[in-house]
């Protein structure tokens, strides 16, 4: 066939397809490529709540029991202690997702006491990681955690079941005693601590409970950010050995 110029229907509706075609390739790069770039920041950003809560944790565990000079006072344990909403006060005397800490800091000479435990807002249902002071401040430590959980070893490194921990006998044997905590707490030498955090945004958290604790609305491995979990032991190095 001969022609003097020009294209055939045939090649321009084949050079119509490939145009689209690879115009269509490139719009599914750019958009995976935006997922990725949107996914990034908020994946550091779980990164670093986790090393957030840990860090604090840690840091208050290490020290339990320091400059505590006799046994009235155990060094952890896994209600919340002090002057506003005490665990002791109504009759709670553990908690898997709770711990309090007592300590003297170096230098000073009254006990600190720290606690940490989850808490969820009743109309977000977001779950925050929680610090109270033992006096009157509560504050959120990290926001949007799916779990926290404490586990508690004895001298032997084995587990200490947690019925053992609050089933009595009680510590001081004085019947004049305020207050008194199961002698068992005693043995405690390391704590486990457990915890996990998720996406902040739910653009990025799936449906899969497998990988979320709370499902979101992400339909993309892009935008996918499975809940992240982080498990440590801390060792209690000023337990007083021999209680």
């Amino acid at each position: 066939m001969n022609r003097s110029g020009g294209f055939t229907t045939i090649e321009l509706l084949m050079a119509a397809a490939i145009t689209l075609t690879v115009t269509a390739a490139l719009v599914d790069l750019a958009r995976r490529a935006e997922g990725s770039v949107q996914a990034q920041p908020e994946h550091a950003d779980m990164h670093q709540r986790l090393r957030a809560a840990v860090d604090a944790l840690t840091r208050d565990l290490a020290m339990a029991g320091a400059g505590l000079q006799d046994s009235t006072v155990p060094p952890v344990v896994p209600y919340r202690v002090g002057g506003l909403s005490s665990d002791i006060d109504g009759g709670v005397l553990y908690r898997p997702d709770t711990v309090s800490v007592s300590y003297v800091p170096w230098g000073a000479s009254a006990i600190e006491s720290h606690t940490y435990y989850l808490k969820t807002d009743a109309t977000t249902k977001v779950s925050s990681l929680m610090h109270y002071d033992g006096e009157v401040t509560d504050l959120a430590v990290v926001d949007n955690v799916v779990q926290l959980e404490f586990e508690y070893d004895g001298e032997d490194g084995g587990p200490i079941d947690p019925a053992a921990l609050h089933d009595g006998p009680w510590l001081p044997d004085d019947p004049a005693a305020v207050v008194t905590f199961d002698a068992d707490l005693l043995r405690i030498r390391r704590v486990r601590v457990v915890i996990g955090v998720e996406a902040a945004l739910p653009s990025m958290r799936g449906r899969s409970p497998v990988f979320f604790v709370r499902g979101g609305a992400s339909t993309s491995m892009e935008r996918y950010l499975p809940d992240e979990r982080l498990r440590v032991d801390v060792a209690l190095r000023n337990a007083r050995v021999g209680e």
